[in-house]
């Protein structure tokens, strides 16, 4: 499992609303140019939208791509 891919999927997907929902639609096709495994690509579809929103959410809006910075608590 290549760690470092998947916390840069992760993080991005945490900190970019756009490429969030690119994820959650087709992780695959979003994930093109990491370096992922099959297995991680099957865990990355698994991913589930509220919970990755929730968590874009406790994020500071200052490191954010949200379209909505400003409603991030």
């Amino acid at each position: 499992m290549s760690q470092h891919e998947i916390e840069r999927v992760i993080g991005r997907a945490a900190t970019d609303d756009a490429f969030r929902q690119a994820l959650i639609d087709n992780a695959r096709e979003a994930c093109t140019g990491y370096d992922l495994t099959e297995e991680e690509f099957d865990a990355l579809a698994q991913l589930d939208n509220q919970s990755l929103l929730a968590f874009a959410k406790t994020l500071d809006g200052r490191i954010s791509k949200s379209s909505d910075s400003d409603s991030i608590q």
